[in-house]
C-alpha cells in the first residue's frame, strides 16, 4: 500500500507453483530453470493494460516466482485509498482486476491459448491448475505468457497474429491464484516453460513525492505504473 501517494493495491493470494496434480495436459510442461543468461531482449514489450496498476510480486520473488518462473511479474489496478479498499471482498467483481482488459504486450504470433477453465472464488484453496492462458511468439526465443485470465474471455487462436496492444482476454482467477490478478512471464522456451529476463518501455512510475517519472523498464513490488504513448 502507497500511503505517500494515496493509492492501494487490493488484497490478493497467489497459489503454489505446483501441486499434488503432478503435470497438466492443457498447458506446456515447466522446465527446471529459469535463463538467466539468455540472449539480450529484442523485442520491445509494453505494459498489458490501461490505466494506473501495481506490482504485487516480482522476480524471484521467493513466493511463487521461483525457478522456472524466476523472470514473472504479478500486477493489480490501483485504488484509491478509502476505507473500503480494506473492508473483505466475497465476490470476484468486487476486486478491480477482475475483467479488465488484458493487451498484447508486443506484435507477434498466437502459440498456446486456452480458455474454459473455471474462475475460482475469492481466496480458493487447491492444486495446480493450468488456468486459462495466452502464450504469444515475438520473436525467436522471446514469448510472453499472460495467465489466469477470465473465463470465457480469450479471444484469440493459435495461429493468429496480433498486433501491439489489442485486446486479447480479460483477468480472471483461473489457475493457481487465489485473487484476481495478471500474470505475465517472458520465455525462452515454451517446450518446456522457461523464463528469462525482461525490460519494459513506454511507461511511467509514481515516486513518493507523487510524480510521474520514466520507467526503467524493470519493476520492484508496490511500484505503481502506468503506460505512455
Amino acid at each position: 500500500m502507497n500511503i505517500i501517494t494515496g493509492w492501494a493495491l487490493a488484497g490478493w493470494v497467489a497459489l503454489a507453483a505446483a501441486g499434488a496434480s503432478g503435470k497438466p495436459e492443457n498447458e506446456p510442461p515447466a522446465g527446471a530453470v529459469a535463463l538467466a543468461s539468455a540472449p539480450p531482449q529484442t523485442v520491445e514489450l509494453r505494459l498489458p493494460f490501461n490505466g494506473i496498476w501495481g506490482v504485487i510480486q516480482g522476480f524471484d520473488s521467493g513466493d511463487t516466482h521461483v525457478g522456472y518462473a524466476a523472470f514473472a511479474v504479478d500486477f493489480v489496478p490501483a485504488e484509491r485509498l478509502t476505507r473500503k479498499v480494506h473492508e473483505p471482498r466475497h465476490r470476484l467483481v468486487d476486486f478491480p482486476c477482475f475483467g479488465q482488459a488484458v493487451l498484447a504486450p508486443a506484435a507477434g504470433r498466437v502459440v498456446w491459448a486456452i480458455d474454459g477453465a473455471v474462475d475460482h472464488v475469492p481466496y480458493y484453496e487447491g492444486r495446480h491448475e493450468a488456468g486459462n492462458f495466452v502464450i504469444l511468439e515475438h520473436a525467436r526465443g522471446e514469448y510472453t505468457e499472460l495467465r489466469h485470465l477470465r473465463r470465457g474471455s480469450v479471444k484469440v487462436r493459435v495461429g493468429d497474429m496480433i498486433t501491439q496492444g489489442q485486446v486479447i482476454a480479460a483477468c480472471g482467477n483461473s489457475g493457481n491464484a487465489g485473487t484476481p490478478h495478471l500474470h505475465i512471464g517472458f520465455l525462452g522456451s515454451v517446450d518446456p516453460i522457461a523464463t528469462r529476463p525482461m525490460k519494459f518501455s513506454h511507461y511511467e512510475t509514481l515516486g513518493s513525492d507523487g510524480r510521474w517519472r520514466p520507467g526503467t523498464g524493470s519493476f520492484s513490488p508496490q511500484e505503481l505504473i502506468r503506460p505512455t504513448p
